[in-house]
């Protein structure tokens, strides 16, 4: 027995619709184009924003250190010179500081905000090796040389090596206030003291570690 088939028109022209989806297709690729090529260049600006505020930050905590030694070699006037370029390092107006804080993390002085001024990455405590997590960690090593940051993360979770971060934050306003206490104190030749104040910028310094994925 031969069966049947009907075809049924449902009034819709499937070469019209095709034709026309191709053309809008056509019509919006270059504002897709666009509009990603838009959000990658925001997204370069904000990282390198956010880089250019913790290169200020670690450079101001260098010169605290380096301005502690001079005061114990006996150059005071070097200490004052470092002193005074880390409160300017600290003071830029035109740095967004706010806008790059680390959430969620209470500090010592009210109305203060804690900076990211230094990281680093490193395998987690309950790693085991095996040469699957070797070979990836080589990889990602060669990554993280050539500053691809996000590839090398990428490859080890990929072999499940669990990988920590480890940030170091400064509370921002306090460290202001210890820095122009220590310079009112060069000023008056009170070194001992302007070495003590310098030293609590310094002790203000916490390390926040994050797992940023676990094996």
């Amino acid at each position: 027995m031969r069966c049947k088939y009907e075809t049924f028109n449902y009034g819709y022209d499937v070469t019209a619709i095709l034709a026309s989806s191709t053309v809008w297709a056509a019509d919006n690729a270059p504002v897709a184009a666009q509009q990603q090529t838009q959000q990658v260049q925001q997204t370069q600006k904000t990282a390198a924003a956010a880089e250019r505020i913790s290169e200020q930050g670690l450079y101001a905590m260098r010169d605290v250190q380096v301005a502690r030694l001079a005061l114990f070699h006996g150059d005071p006037e070097k200490a004052k010179e470092l002193t005074n370029e880390a409160s300017a390092l600290l003071s830029d107006d035109s740095t967004e500081w706010a806008k790059f804080a680390k959430p969620g993390k209470k500090t010592n002085v009210n109305d203060d905000q804690y900076i990211v001024i230094n990281a680093s990455v490193g395998i987690s405590e309950s790693y085991v090796a095996t040469p699957e997590k070797e070979a990836a960690i080589k990889i990602a090593n060669e990554k993280m040389a050539k500053g691809d940051k996000k590839g090398a993360m990428e490859e080890l979770r990929l072999a499940g090596v669990g990988v920590m971060e480890n940030q170091y934050l400064m509370p921002l306003k306090q460290t202001r206030n210890a820095l122009a206490d220590a310079q009112k104190l060069l000023d008056k030749k009170q070194y001992y003291e302007a070495n003590l104040a310098l030293k609590g910028a310094e002790d203000g310094i916490i390390v926040d570690s994050e797992a940023l994925f676990v094996n």
